[in-house]
């Protein structure tokens, strides 16, 4: 009777344990779809947009420069 218990208890931990594990693996898998990548991509959209913004300013001056 006490192996039984023993063995119960040992289980029921493991399968606790395991739960925990899952959700925390599949918590971080959905930090990262959710929130991570679409940083990443917002940040990457961000630089591109603001080297657009300067090449188009240093046109502009070379274009002014030129009329002068």
């Amino acid at each position: 009777m006490a192996g039984e218990t023993v063995a119960l208890v040992y289980w029921g931990g493991m399968v606790v344990l395991f739960f925990f594990w899952v959700y925390g693996i599949v918590s971080f898998l959905f930090d990262l779809k959710n929130k991570i990548v679409p940083g990443i991509v917002q940040y990457r959209r961000g630089r591109r947009k603001l080297k657009a913004e300067r090449e188009e300013e240093a046109e502009r001056e070379e274009r002014e420069r030129q009329l002068y």
